[in-house]
């Protein structure tokens, strides 16, 4: 009985511990903000970050002020250019140039678009990647978050006419199920519908050929939601949706 009693405990334990917590949407001006949420079970981030397009726009996770950055932090996550491409950086106490590269580049993107003019980025990784120059998330409610933000036209991310700092607190339990979209048929031959979550009205639907061609844009509703794909040429095609609130990639095949 004791050993059994023990167990539960440790059971219980770890379920405590294993906090789902965000820092909700973080927004450092009209056109810029990430928001990071953590998985305690699976040990993943996840992170969306939208920008202004066609210019580079970057955080630094673990500084909590303008030239004072923790030792192990200074974790930098930038967007670059036109082409929105996300680079894994790290930034040193009053670094004045652009932040050192990764040799090891964590995170992974799952979603790069671009809809309205701004830039919406969504990647994960590892809570702890093991790499010095990596931020280690928390998974305990109300941890402060330290975070710089910046950009422009340059890459210096501490001395920039558009940056500031901000401190966030992540809170527990606050990572809620994504609405899910649905697609059907797929395969699909001459028409595609697009099926709304109850709790969505709008969104914009972008589609790609495995090439990076895009062949279809539209803004959506729940009551005009088809395409026509009669014209689509045989093969696998990526479809980008976007809403107010998040993003999600379906699979397309063309038969």
């Amino acid at each position: 009985m004791k050993k059994i009693t023990l167990i539960l405990s440790l059971l219980i334990s770890a379920y405590g511990f294993a906090q789902n917590v965000s820092t909700g949407v973080v927004e450092f001006t009209s056109d810029f903000s990430v928001k990071f949420d953590v998985n305690g079970t699976t040990d993943i981030v996840t992170m969306t970050m939208v920008g202004p397009d066609g210019v580079w726009f970057g955080v630094a996770l673990g500084a909590n002020a303008m030239l004072n950055v923790n030792s192990g932090g200074g974790d930098v996550i930038m967007s670059h250019g036109s082409n929105g491409s996300l680079t894994d950086r790290n930034l040193h106490q009053t670094q004045k140039t652009t932040p050192n590269l990764d040799a090891s580049q964590d995170w992974t993107e799952t979603s790069n678009s671009v809809s309205n003019g701004l830039r919406t980025i969504i990647a994960t990784r590892a809570r702890d990647t093991e790499d010095t120059n990596d931020y280690v998330f928390p998974t305990t409610n109300n941890s402060a978050l330290p975070l710089l933000w910046a950009y422009g036209s340059g890459t210096n991310l501490v001395y920039h006419a558009n940056r500031g700092a901000r401190a966030s607190i992540l809170g527990s339990e606050t990572i809620a199920l994504t609405p899910e979209f649905n697609i059907y048929p797929n395969p699909v031959t001459n028409e595609l519908s697009v099926q709304f979550p109850s709790a969505v009205t709008q969104a914009t639907i972008s589609v790609y050929s495995v090439l990076g061609t895009l062949v279809y844009s539209s803004t959506m509703d729940q009551w005009n939601s088809k395409i026509n794909t009669s014209d689509w040429n045989t093969g696998v095609y990526s479809m980008n949706i976007n809403t107010a609130d998040f993003s999600q990639t379906k699979r397309i095949i063309k038969q």
